[in-house]
């Protein structure tokens, strides 16, 4: 009879979910799969944070808004500033820029301005889209739109004595 390892004792695998998705790292672009009801998860393989909530926009929303998950804005709702989102169904009014690292719908009566970056759109009859619309298999983020990066070293040019650059007795 053949011994079982001690470990699988201890550390038994995690149950697959039932409902999954699979999604990509906006920051190194690693593809996995997750739970459908996950809120947040670290990527494999870089390790940064992921949040995965979903919004439903109904009211004036101005600045910067970054999740992964689904991004609704009804018919009532405006947003104004940098958007980073996983998808974006709009009926209400969008103006600035959109990072949307999966499908952007726009619905009848929609206004839609500004610098969008996406995988794929769909409009219905009637939907208003006034910007620079680039559409790739990978978005890729422009600018300050990367909110999960970190911020280069900023580094402070040193003076130069005269001795160092050869000056002396000039």
């Amino acid at each position: 009879m053949p011994l079982r390892p001690a470990m699988a004792a201890f550390h038994p695998r995690k149950p697959d979910p039932r409902e999954k998705r699979s999604v990509a790292c906006p920051a190194c672009g690693h593809a996995f799969t997750i739970s459908s009801k996950a809120m947040s998860v670290r990527c494999p393989s870089c390790t940064r944070p992921l949040q995965f909530s979903d919004l439903d926009v109904r009211q004036r929303l101005a600045g910067e808004i970054a999740t992964m998950g689904r991004v609704g804005l009804q018919r009532s709702g405006e947003i104004s500033g940098r958007l980073v989102c996983g998808e974006l169904d709009t009926e209400g009014s969008f103006q600035g820029d959109a990072l949307v690292y999966g499908a952007m719908k726009l619905k009848t009566g929609s206004l839609t301005t500004g610098s969008i970056t996406c995988r794929s759109v769909s409009a219905e009859h009637g939907a208003t889209l006034r910007s620079r619309l680039c559409v790739q298999p990978k978005p890729v983020p422009r600018g300050r739109l990367v909110t999960l990066a970190k911020s280069p070293r900023q580094y402070r040019p040193r003076e130069i004595k005269p001795s160092e650059a050869g000056l002396v007795g000039v």
